[in-house]
């Protein structure tokens, strides 16, 4: 199973980012509307779930501000893992930074080391398996590293979508490393790895998070006229996002929306 981005490439990511703002849902600012609808959707999948003093697994963990948030929110023991060097002591400088315990591991999802498999609660994944063609054997590996009973909770972007058309239009190579999946090609997947699908959904209604940024670590062919059309069209997402505040909220669904969200069990 070969991720068709790449150690190399995710190295090279985490190496030209700062390290990320913490996970804040509370702040009423517009450009935090997206973190206050994902709380919402993590306190709905934990919602009668014991999870104080649970065990969870961020796979593919590098330069994550949810695994503190997880900890501090709803109490979890947190690990992460990821095969990028870099991207692990980045999630280890977070943690230090919010103040919070956790276990940063460096190795490969799909190669673990065995005393890791069947010893998590919960095994979550943001943006990890829409990189590799065989997503059910993927998600069947993810799984292995859950307890009986355990859950997984995976969420890829939108590619299917709007975002996906423009991500190919405007910077081809990161569109690429990408397998694009609707929420029912998702649902498929996890279905026939054997579990059973607790929750699912696509979440925010609009959203435009399309990746400038060359895979080589440099910018993209003119680079500063797609940023100004990329701010453009995020400026109209904003405005969206302040009629949901005040007035009603729009339904998410596979045209526009940022991505898609699934909670499974394995069996017990």
């Amino acid at each position: 199973m070969q991720d068709k981005a790449g150690e190399k490439y995710w190295s090279t990511y985490w190496e030209n980012a700062t390290l990320p703002e913490a996970f804040n849902y509370k702040s009423a600012s517009v450009n935090n509307y997206p973190n206050q609808v994902l709380h919402k959707l993590f306190s709905k999948i934990f919602n009668g779930e014991d999870s104080k003093g649970k065990s969870l697994l961020e796979i593919g963990c590098g330069n994550s501000v949810l695994l503190p948030y997880f900890a501090s929110e709803f109490g979890f023991q947190i690990s992460g893992l990821d095969y990028s060097e870099f991207g692990c002591k980045q999630s280890e400088r977070i943690l230090t930074r919010e103040g919070v315990n956790g276990r940063i591991i460096l190795g490969d999802a799909l190669n673990p080391d065995p005393s890791l498999l069947g010893k998590f609660d919960v095994v979550c994944s943001f943006g990890v398996v829409e990189h590799f063609e065989n997503t059910k054997e993927v998600i069947e590996s993810f799984s292995k590293f859950l307890r009986p009973g355990g859950l997984l909770i995976t969420s890829i972007p939108n590619l299917a979508g709007v975002t996906g058309v423009l991500q190919k239009w405007l910077n081809r190579p990161v569109y690429d490393i990408h397998v694009p999946m609707s929420k029912a090609d998702l649902e498929k997947h996890i279905i026939d790895a054997g579990l059973a699908i607790v929750q699912s959904g696509y979440f925010l209604s609009v959203s435009f998070a399309v990746t400038l940024e060359g895979i080589d670590g440099n910018r993209i062919p003119n680079y500063k006229l797609k940023k100004i059309f990329i701010k453009s069209i995020r400026t109209l997402s904003k405005l969206i996002w302040v009629i949901e505040k005040l007035v009603f909220r729009f339904p998410s669904g596979r045209l526009l929306s940022a991505g898609v969200m699934t909670a499974a069990r394995v069996k017990k």
